[in-house]
């Protein structure tokens, strides 16, 4: 851990994400003594996701003790950054869900709908959704990132970033499909969608990163705005039209702000500010 951490975070993190849940399936197959839950916000779920949190963490404080784990904390309070940062996240992405709903609506697919759900029953929807997928900003963007921005450009790092970040979410669609019935024919073009789209919205999050100064916390915004289910939506999950506009994003900030953010330069590689190299 102490001369590998990047690889040594990658195989913990898959290890723990599914290679505990998977032992365990097969125990209770092979037993029968007790069921296995992995639905959403089942403990399992929250062991899957928040175990690149968790690798991140581990690997820092085998590498670096507490003071490299204190220096990495000191990370969450990075919210000093330009003012157009925030209205990037925070009005951008809403807007985008907006749009994405707005254009299904127009070829016929289903799009926007009339809110049905209740302010307060969306509130408690959108907690829950901020103690999941978020906390992997912990890992990816908090971690991995920066320690791959140290050997490649920023186009580079976050392509590899986003090809391993749509594999740790495979087993996902298998498991998802297997309780739904879905055939081999629906599942594979879903998955091509959805390597597709994780790609191509890393390379957003790269951006954003970069320009905030590696802000952890903008990235954890972004990432549960990401995966927030919109009461105008008329359905949660991957849908076409949403994969075709963050391709589309991607592809123009790659031709307008790659050199700035995308490049060699004003790219943020540090992990534990103020501690010296741990390996």
């Amino acid at each position: 851990m102490r001369k590998h951490r990047l690889v040594a975070f990658f195989l913990l993190t898959f290890g723990i994400s599914w290679g505990i849940p998977g032992f365990l399936l097969l125990i209770s197959y092979l037993t029968g003594s007790f069921e296995v839950s992995l639905q959403r916000f089942s403990p399992l779920s929250y062991l899957s996701i928040w175990a690149p949190a968790i690798s991140a963490f581990t690997v820092l404080a085998v590498g670096g003790g507490g003071t490299a784990v204190r220096a990495y904390l000191r990370r969450l309070l990075h919210f000093r950054f330009a003012w157009y940062w925030y209205v990037a996240v925070l009005a951008g992405l809403p807007l985008l869900k907006l749009l994405a709903s707005a254009l299904a609506s127009t070829t016929g697919q289903p799009g926007i709908v009339t809110p049905t759900v209740s302010a307060g029953a969306f509130l408690i929807s959108a907690m829950l959704v901020a103690t999941q997928g978020p906390m992997e900003e912990l890992g990816w963007r908090g971690f991995a990132l920066p320690l791959l921005q140290r050997r490649f450009n920023g186009l580079v790092a976050s392509l590899i970033l986003g090809v391993i970040w749509s594999l740790w979410h495979v087993p996902a669609f298998f498991m998802e499909s297997v309780m739904t019935g879905s055939m081999a024919g629906e599942l594979i073009p879903a998955l091509v969608r959805f390597f597709a789209g994780t790609v191509a919205l890393t390379i957003t999050m790269t951006v954003v990163y970069n320009g905030s100064g590696g802000s952890i916390p903008l990235l954890f915004i972004f990432h549960w705005l990401e995966n927030l289910a919109y009461p105008w939506e008329s359905a949660a999950g991957i849908s076409y039209m949403n994969t075709v506009i963050t391709i589309t994003v991607a592809a123009i900030l790659i031709f307008t702000l790659s050199r700035r953010y995308l490049g060699r330069q004003n790219l943020y590689t540090d992990v534990t500010p103020g501690v010296p190299e741990l390996g």
